[in-house]
């Protein structure tokens, strides 16, 4: 059966160099992100090392896409879905900005949190039939130090990890009893893409993949 791995939110950092250590394995690769254009240098890169690569949109503010996502990808075959999607604001000379909850519109609040939490679940609970009637899978959520240390200034950020880590820790027994393993990995520090952290985090979830079912964990923590 072929193996799919697919990056719900692929960067340039976390999400490809996971998706560049799961097709070192021999996995075909799918990344989706709003925009297409922002993944055609990542598939460029995963090509130059062979990997079969698909590109597909899709906007984790909206639901319904990530529906239709998993769902294709799905069909693929054995499936590891990563959700990678986080929502960071930029002031205009691309320095990390703060965004206090009085400085964002009720609008602004509902995306950034369907995106940093209400779709990872809509995407985990979509591939759970897929998996099931595969026999098993694997789900990887990228997690924040934002979870165990929460900020006033990324007040969304802070509640979609907190939400990540819940949900892995509470699915974790139940989804184990159908082979689905789900895991995070827990990210206590800003990552510079052109440093080796993005490396090693794909390492620790290559890790939760691929350790034997008795020894099967649902956190690791970097940083």
């Amino acid at each position: 059966m072929p193996k799919t791995f697919l990056s719900i939110g692929c960067g340039p950092g976390i999400g490809l160099a996971t998706a560049l250590r799961f097709a070192k394995e021999g996995y075909n690769i799918i990344l989706s992100s709003r925009k297409l254009e922002s993944l055609r240098k990542l598939a460029e890169v995963l090509g130059q090392g062979g990997a079969h690569v698909t590109l597909m949109q899709a906007d984790a503010s909206k639901p319904a896409q990530i529906l239709e996502l998993v769902g294709r990808a799905a069909i693929h075959g054995e499936l590891v879905l990563h959700y990678n999607a986080g929502v960071l604001h930029y002031d205009p000379l691309g320095g990390l900005q703060a965004m206090p909850i009085d400085q964002q519109s009720s609008g602004e609040l509902s995306s950034d949190l369907q995106i940093n939490l209400s779709s990872a679940l809509v995407a985990i609970k979509t591939a759970l039939p897929a998996m099931r009637q595969q026999g098993g899978g694997t789900i990887l959520l990228t997690g924040g130090g934002l979870a165990l240390h929460p900020s006033a200034d990324f007040l969304t950020l802070s509640i979609g990890k907190a939400g990540l880590r819940t949900a892995a820790q509470a699915l974790f027994q139940p989804l184990k009893k159908d082979n689905i393993h789900i895991g995070t990995v827990t990210v206590c520090q800003v990552v510079d893409t052109a440093s080796d952290a993005p490396r090693q985090i794909a390492e620790l979830f290559w890790d939760l993949h691929a350790q034997a079912r008795n020894d099967w964990t649902w956190e690791h923590t970097f940083g």
